[in-house]
């Protein structure tokens, strides 16, 4: 599988296998596969797609 982007609309983060998958979709935190529930503003990457 080659770098692909991640699932959350805003995120720039590349994913790949061992990223996070939920409902057949790659993210690459917890934070983007959740949609961002808890109120983040960012996934942990510096890319502020929350």
């Amino acid at each position: 599988m080659s770098n692909q982007q991640c699932a959350c609309p805003k995120c720039n983060c590349a994913v790949n296998e061992q990223s996070i998958e939920k409902n057949g979709q790659r993210f690459c935190s917890n934070a983007c596969a959740t949609g961002h529930a808890d109120g983040s503003k960012d996934c942990g990457h510096d890319c502020h797609c929350g």
